[in-house]
């Protein structure tokens, strides 16, 4: 009798293995594009299945393409850098870094704004139409950690009325303060003036992720600010993004 109960167990996990929905996506989830003038780096980073062997193809900005350096240095086949920052429920988090020549940084100097749209290529799918956030050396800025929240005060420069407040490529939620109070846009600042920036659940999806601020005035002006994210990803979170792509 026990004989026969521990194979009906052993046929139950089976069955319950080829019937249990496994990790599936229709093609690769890029879930952070970003150039750092800095580090002199394109950094992707993306979510597949754990058992898809992808890898990285090609950058297309316009009609230029940028390249990561690939293990048998032809301009195809598996990169070199391609390095697996989270594994989830039969998914993981890739990230792939593309160096970038002093010519090759030039480039973007003609790009104005945060944001430029691009094309991401992997191996065996359409490419990903997505944005790219430039991150700029000058508009680095420092935040402070608080519990689930990165915070950053802005200081006006110079007296402004602020048309609105946003940020690139990130899921966090944003609000702001000023004195206690959220102001209802548009509003006044003087020079020197502060306000409180909190951004709820800004979870890291790279090794050196960063969220973009801007800030717009009605006098035209545009003032961007990078934040580095810390706060590490919650568990089941990547079969939540594959889910919602579905």
């Amino acid at each position: 009798m026990k004989k026969w109960i521990g194979i009906s167990i052993v046929l139950l996990v089976v069955v319950l293995y080829f019937l249990w929905p496994k990790a599936s996506l229709d093609g690769p989830i890029v879930v952070s594009a970003q150039i750092d003038e800095l580090a002199k780096t394109i950094t992707i980073s993306y979510i597949t299945t754990k058992n898809d062997k992808t890898y990285l193809m090609e950058v297309a900005v316009d009609e230029k393409e940028f390249y990561p350096i690939r293990t048998d240095g032809n301009w195809d086949g598996e990169t070199e850098t391609t390095g697996v920052l989270v594994t989830q429920n039969g998914y993981e988090l890739r990230e792939d870094v593309i160096k970038l020549t002093e010519e090759e940084l030039t480039y973007f100097d003609k790009y104005t704004g945060g944001a430029l749209p691009v094309d991401i290529s992997y191996e065996n799918y359409a490419p990903v139409e997505t944005i790219l956030i430039v991150l700029r050396a000058d508009e680095t800025a420092e935040g402070v950690v608080e519990e689930d929240r990165l915070r950053y005060t802005f200081t006006a420069p110079d007296a402004m009325s602020i048309s609105s407040i946003g940020h690139y490529d990130s899921v966090a939620f944003l609000s702001y303060s000023q004195n206690g109070i959220e102001p209802k846009i548009l509003f006044k600042m003087e020079q020197g003036d502060t306000i409180d920036l909190f951004f709820s659940n800004p979870y890291k999806m790279g090794t050196r992720d960063s969220l973009l601020l801007e800030i717009e005035t009605i006098e035209g002006k545009q003032y961007m600010r990078h934040l580095e994210v810390t706060a590490q990803l919650p568990d089941g979170y990547l079969k939540q993004i594959a889910e919602e792509h579905q």
